[in-house]
Parts: C-alpha cells; sequence; structure tokens
C-alpha cells in the first residue's frame, strides 16, 4: 500500500524534489571553499567533474566511508554550495 502511495504522489508530481530547491549557490559556496583551496586547484582537480559528483564526495568524507586528510564540520547547505562553486571555478 505504502509503495502504491508512494507511486501516485511522484507520478502525480506531488512528491518530487525541485532540482532548483537543492541547488547549490556558487556565489556563497566560493567563500566557504576557502578551506578546501589551501589543498585542492578547481581548475585541475575537480575539471570535468559536476556538483552532484563532488556533493556526493564530499558527503562520503563526511560519512567516514571516503578517505580526507581533513576532518569536514559542514552542513547539507554547505555542501551544495561548495560543490556548485568547485564545480563552475573552471
Amino acid at each position: 500500500m505504502k509503495k502504491q502511495l508512494l507511486a501516485a504522489l511522484f507520478a502525480s508530481g506531488a512528491l518530487v524534489s525541485s532540482g532548483a530547491a537543492l541547488a547549490g549557490d556558487a556565489k556563497a559556496g566560493e567563500a566557504k571553499a576557502e578551506p578546501c583551496l589551501e589543498c585542492h586547484e578547481p581548475a585541475e582537480d575537480f575539471a570535468d567533474t559536476s556538483a552532484a559528483e563532488i556533493e556526493a564526495s564530499l558527503k562520503k568524507i563526511l560519512a567516514g566511508t571516503m578517505k580526507h586528510k581533513e576532518k569536514l564540520t559542514i552542513s547539507d547547505a554547505d555542501i551544495a554550495d561548495i560543490a556548485a562553486y568547485l564545480a563552475s571555478a573552471k
């Protein structure tokens, strides 16, 4: 029953997450990414990497499933903003 209800909600568009609502703000991400830029060069380290891929990597680092030399303490909104900035800074 739950699956049918969810399927109906998705089909109707009532339960669809908007890409705009989830997209990060590259301008806000520029300031938030300053610590990242101490080691990473966006044009080299993130060339041809989408914001979604960067966001997924940052979430893996936070979850401890991907190694990183620095401990990250950032929110989901920060992740989206940083990912948007790094993906656009080519």
